[in-house]
């Protein structure tokens, strides 16, 4: 008898009912002893919910089953195999049966060989599917009703925080929340979210990073302090790590990436570009003109809330219209000249001369490598006089030597913004080295390098525009 041991357990379930995959293991085997079955083989999905058969053992077992390796399955109770009533008569009728494997439960006694042993079986998918149905229902009542008083509802912490018991409250990380404010801020310099998961890595070891964690990373509202509650947004109560000018923007680059557009825009100055009258985003608009039988195409620049038009007019905004072509010209003729008369950007830098880099979270990350290099210095002692062998401690080592780069690393990141401060010589040749190569550089890659010295562009009526330089930030 080749018996299959399926054995089941999602986290939730180990803690409030006590279905370990130890526990389950330990009587299942001891089941098969006691029947005289010895040829068994496990079959373990560890932390995955029973309401699909999307499970890898789950797929390993149907497997075996189609392919006659098995003749018995076994489980500790029915609601191992799955929780939809679907989903477990699919399995008896459709592949256990149909390939002549017979089923067993250890705590529950029936015989799926008779009429009323499948009867038997069908009721207890039944009740499986009905308790799983509850639990949804209790656990999604209980999500909105703290989502609407700003509490967060449970799931993993979000990196950048901490849960604080006592509180009832998410408590910023501050070496985690500099990190996801950086993730925000490349993403809208036009990184690709690859790219961006890689630096990430190489700055922490507290998450594992990868492009389809940093899209979601950018995609939650947590960020900037709210809560979605219902598919409405709510105030949380906890403190927000990125505004909400930087989010949204985050969302209109994610929409435009989403619609094949290039990462650094269709144009120079795309998303750089802010109306000097009300403060309001900038959009692109096409102007086409008929004269004396010839057609001509003007691309434009305008305020959102001047061309946009709307039946409430109470923001309307009379900024007026520029030409691209001339916009973004003077900002590229504008940044060439600072190059060679540094005189505004030195002024520039005097005004931002009080920007420092935040000393509480250079703290923070000093006392954590230090303790982290403590911990090095006492696992290298105790190997040196014996008191433990090296090949126990290997795993424990390599994890430490790794979260010490990592803290290094953003430790340096911190220290590199120093300068920018103090030496204005070390902005000004960025300026220059971008303006010196502007003429050989691609499209793409003058978009990339434009975005290295500039924050932003403000638009003024009847007056030349102003550059913010993103190189003293």
């Amino acid at each position: 008898m080749r018996v299959a041991i399926y054995i089941r357990v999602s986290t939730d379930e180990q803690v409030q009912q006590g279905y370990s995959i130890d526990a389950q293991k330990e009587r299942l085997i001891a089941f098969c002893k006691s029947q005289g079955w010895n040829d068994y083989s496990l079959y373990i999905d560890d932390g995955y919910t029973g309401t699909n058969l999307n499970r890898p053992a789950m797929k390993r077992l149907i497997r075996h089953a189609e392919e006659k390796e098995i003749d018995l399955v076994l489980v500790y109770k029915l609601d191992r195999l799955g929780r939809k009533q679907k989903d477990v008569l699919h399995l008896l009728e459709d592949v256990f049966e149909k390939h002549n494997v017979a089923f067993k439960s250890a705590t529950e006694p029936f015989d799926t060989s008779t009429p009323l042993g499948k009867a038997m079986i069908g009721i207890l998918a039944v009740f499986a599917q009905l308790e799983r149905d509850m639990i949804v229902e209790r656990t999604t009542t209980g999500r909105r009703q703290k989502a609407s008083q700003g509490i967060w509802y449970g799931g993993r912490i979000p990196f950048g925080y901490n849960w604080n018991q006592q509180t009832q409250t998410l408590e910023i990380v501050p070496e985690e929340a500099a990190i996801v404010k950086e993730i925000f801020k490349r993403y809208l310099q036009g990184q690709s979210r690859l790219a961006i998961a890689e630096w990430a890595s190489s700055r922490t070891k507290a998450r594992f990073f990868d492009h389809c964690v940093i899209r979601d990373m950018l995609a939650r509202p947590i960020y900037m302090g709210k809560l979605v509650n219902a598919g409405t947004l709510v105030e949380g109560k906890h403190e927000p790590i990125i505004d909400e000018e930087t989010w949204y923007a985050v969302q209109r680059e994610y929409s435009r990436r989403k619609d094949g557009l290039s990462p650094l825009g269709d144009y120079l100055l795309t998303g750089l570009l802010e109306c000097g009258v009300c403060g309001s985003g900038i959009v692109h608009v096409k102007r086409i003109t008929h004269k004396r039988n010839k057609t001509y195409q003007y691309d434009l620049y305008a305020c959102r809330n001047q061309h946009v038009r709307r039946k409430d007019r109470s923001d309307y905004c009379d900024l007026g219209y520029f030409r691209r072509e001339k916009i973004e010209e003077w900002v590229v003729e504008e940044m060439k000249s600072v190059a060679l008369k540094p005189k505004k950007i030195n002024e520039f830098i005097k005004q931002k001369s009080r920007h420092t880099v935040d000393q509480n979270l250079v703290s923070s990350l000093e006392t954590k490598l230090k303790a982290v290099v403590e911990g090095l210095e006492n696992l290298y002692e105790a190997i040196q006089t014996g008191e433990i062998k090296a090949s126990y401690v290997s795993g424990r080592i390599k994890k430490l030597e790794e979260e010490r780069e990592a803290i290094e690393r953003q430790l340096e990141d911190l220290k590199d913004e120093m300068p920018k401060i103090i030496e204005p010589r070390n902005m000004l040749y960025l300026v220059r080295e971008v303006a010196d190569a502007w003429d050989l550089l691609t499209e793409d890659e003058q978009k990339m390098m434009i975005r290295k010295v500039i924050k932003k562009v403000i638009l003024k009526k009847d007056e030349d525009p102003e550059i913010v330089w993103n190189v003293v930030e």
